[in-house]
């Protein structure tokens, strides 16, 4: 069969998202004339149109959940899905290997390959797929969507990860914010916050550079936090609230980044910003951040990483694995990372 036109379904998160844009990037430089068309659901439409080669087909599944039953909502579904299978796809690659995208992914009308039963998520996925593809021949999760869509097209998985983002096609940045750095602080998980008295102390080695930082937020509590780590170095600049598609442009235009795991992070990663990562409670084997100027670190802990979203051994409220990497040894792993970038 002749492959032009396919379907990737990848729904959320931010993280998620990012790590699906390698393999975005493998198949258009493998398969000539090829046009991928990505779907996710509505508040990361701003993270899938990152990548200059997808088209981006936006998704209601969380705006219809609140009123699943109401006539409006099943009228806009049925319209959906039928200017979806309207598209003639090829073929469909569900690269997220859940159920509600699986479920996504056979309504389009083409024949849908996706992770198998001992790679997948969900397994019962399989029921919805032509094919599974097996992917636990490797750990990271940019690593096994590239193979994902190797495997599936029929191409050879070869070099690093491109995650295909072109800056300049990115929001404009104000003069402002140029050149700062970024902390990325906010995150889902409470397991994978690091602590605010590290946050402070970096802010306070900033300011001792005379180093701009700038601190976005999601939410009020990420708002609250962000002011009390500010108003206690005495430095830095709270962003206000704005789409991700802004708040990206800034993060192209900045100095560098430290961040937990969380999207925003991945994001630095994938615009090749010098970054620095902070893992606890998650796995850099498994969600690392890839590309030319990250840093990783992996906390030095018994049971880290545990891979639980609250930490079950707290001390002071705090997970006690964020104790060996203090803020002094992030900052000193940001000016390595830096002065390696600019070589």
């Amino acid at each position: 069969m002749m492959i032009k036109k396919i379907l990737v379904v990848k729904m959320s998160s931010l993280g998620d998202l990012l790590h699906t844009m390698p393999a975005v990037s493998d198949a258009l430089a493998n398969m000539e004339g090829l046009q991928i068309d990505w779907l996710c659901e509505e508040p990361f439409v701003d993270i899938a149109r990152l990548h200059p080669g997808v088209r981006v087909v936006p998704h209601g599944r969380l705006r219809w959940k609140k009123r699943r039953l109401a006539f409006a909502t099943l009228k806009e579904q049925w319209l959906f899905y039928k200017s979806l299978r309207q598209q003639h796809y090829d073929l469909v690659i569900d690269a997220q290997g859940r159920i509600k995208s699986a479920r996504v992914a056979w309504l389009s009308g083409a024949p849908v390959y996706g992770p198998d039963k001992n790679s997948a998520t969900d397994s019962e996925t399989r029921m919805f797929y032509k094919q599974g593809i097996a992917t636990q021949s490797v750990d990271n999760a940019v690593d096994k969507v590239r193979l994902l869509f190797a495997k599936t097209l029929g191409y050879e998985l070869s070099g690093p990860a491109d995650f295909g983002i072109d800056p300049e096609k990115l929001a404009p940045c104000p003069e402002q914010w140029q050149g700062q750095y970024v902390f990325l602080h906010g995150t889902t998980w409470q397991s994978k916050h690091w602590p605010e008295s590290e946050w402070i102390r970096l802010l306070e080695l900033a300011r001792d550079k005379g180093q701009g930082v700038l601190l976005p937020w999601a939410n009020d509590e990420e708002k609250c936090r962000a002011d009390r780590v500010v108003s206690q170095a005495n430095w830095g600049e709270v962003l206000p609230k704005m789409p991700l598609w802004e708040l990206c442009g800034i993060i192209a235009r900045s100095l560098g980044a430290v961040g937990v795991d969380t999207g925003l992070m991945h994001v630095a990663a994938a615009m090749e910003i010098p970054t620095v990562s902070i893992f606890g409670s998650t796995s850099v084997a498994l969600t690392g951040a890839q590309g030319k100027n990250v840093t990783n670190l992996q906390a030095d802990y018994e049971c880290s990483p545990c891979r639980k979203k609250v930490c079950p051994r707290p001390e002071n409220g705090v997970p006690p694995c964020y104790g060996s990497l203090p803020g002094d040894y992030v900052w000193k792993e940001l000016q390595m990372v830096m002065g390696s970038s600019s070589r």
